[in-house]
């Protein structure tokens, strides 16, 4: 069956103009399996989770995505016959997910995939989140530079729950804040261009 969902997570990501599949989802997955094994909890729950955790924003967009992508994890997974306790697990971990969302993770295996989302945005910051920062807050670089930092630090300091994944991603990070903080915090382009 988990076979199955990721092939509908594959056909939904089919018709994204980005490369949300590859360099998004599949590190979230590998990510959260290896935190999963670390952490010693629900396997199943945490590969669901991970591949669904972006249904929302696949299937209806960004606004609340964690919201309209538990619904759709719970008609997805209802399908397929999951039980209600893995359904409600998965849910929880959805809408958790976010890190500036209301919900707060309870569960580890929450945790662990709030944790992979983190990891997989410092794997695809430069090429990924600039591009998503360029279309969606427009061609101003300051704008974009301050929007990828702020989304970085974020994660760094809300969603990376795991102690192991610190490890992981500390260098990562390290690099980004190097790239991008004097750029994020700097004197705004209209500023520059008007001196």
């Amino acid at each position: 069956m988990r076979e199955e969902i990721k092939q509908i997570i594959e056909k939904e990501c089919a018709d994204l103009d980005y490369f949300d599949y590859k360099y998004h989802l599949l590190p979230v997955v590998e990510y959260a399996a290896k935190l999963a094994e670390i952490c010693d909890v629900d396997k199943e729950v945490v590969e669901l989770s991970a591949w669904l955790h972006d249904i929302g924003r696949i299937k209806f967009g960004a606004r609340n995505h964690e919201l309209t992508g538990a619904a759709e994890a719970e008609r997805i997974l209802r399908q397929f016959g999951y039980s209600d306790e893995i359904i409600e697990q998965v849910k929880h971990c959805i809408l958790a997910h976010r890190g500036s969302g209301s919900i707060q993770p309870q569960t580890m295996e929450a945790k662990v995939v709030a944790t992979a989302d983190a990891l997989a945005h410092f794997d695809m910051f430069l090429p990924l989140l600039t591009a998503m920062g360029k279309r969606g807050k427009g061609k101003d670089d300051k704008r974009i530079y301050r929007w990828v930092y702020e989304k970085m630090e974020r994660d760094w300091n809300k969603k990376i729950l795991i102690p192991a994944a610190m490890e992981i991603a500390e260098e990562k990070y390290r690099a980004i804040e190097l790239l991008l903080g004097s750029e994020a915090s700097g004197p705004d382009n209209d500023a520059v261009a008007h001196q």
